[in-house]
């Protein structure tokens, strides 16, 4: 039983920090690489330690099933597309918050200012799209929340459009719908 609590607490702070990306990249705006590689290392200490604890009191079976568990939760963590689990279980979370941030940016006063990471984005001929920057990179570009009145099937990525009709970030970046996450919001990055 040991082994097993000291393999989950070397493989939870590694699932928290890929889960938690975006908003440590938000806090600490830092490369990705700078809080992930300790997170890997306590996951491998981790497995090393609960392995040995195993082998010694179930043997070559103890190791066997040690070694399938790790491979097992190796290809989890490498497998699961964090981002879209992080944007679809956030915004459930969070739903009437981003309603609220949507009532309120459409029936403000034209001159009031927006909060820093609310933007209106002109289409041009199109509706405006609502965009809550979540995320800002490392290298300047972002990534959140847009509120679409109709599709968003020409943003799509791979879809060519002409260059002066993109979703812009704000910081010159441009946005591709990629998780749909409901009530016309999508992530976008």
């Amino acid at each position: 039983m040991r082994a097993v609590v000291v393999f989950g607490c070397g493989w939870l702070p590694l699932a928290a920090v890929k889960y938690f990306a975006v908003g440590l990249g938000r806090a600490i705006p830092l490369p990705e690489i700078l809080y992930l590689a300790p997170a890997w290392l306590l996951a491998a200490i981790g497995t090393a330690v609960s392995a040995r604890m195993a082998t010694r009191r179930l043997g070559r079976r103890g190791a066997a099933g040690w070694a399938v568990a790790t491979a097992a939760v190796i290809a989890l963590m490498v497998c699961v597309n964090w981002v879209h689990f992080h944007a679809t279980t956030w915004y459930a979370m969070h739903r009437s918050e981003y309603a609220a941030v949507l009532r309120d940016a459409e029936h403000r006063v034209p001159t009031e200012p927006l909060p820093e990471d609310v933007l209106s984005i002109d289409t041009g001929n199109g509706p405006r799209v609502w965009y809550i920057r979540v995320w800002k990179g490392f290298l300047a570009c972002s990534a959140g929340y847009a509120h679409f009145d109709g599709s968003p099937e020409k943003y799509m990525p791979g879809v060519v459009i002409d260059s002066h009709d993109y979703l812009d970030d704000g910081l010159g970046c441009a946005l591709h719908p990629t998780v749909e996450v409901g009530d016309g919001w999508w992530w976008v990055e």
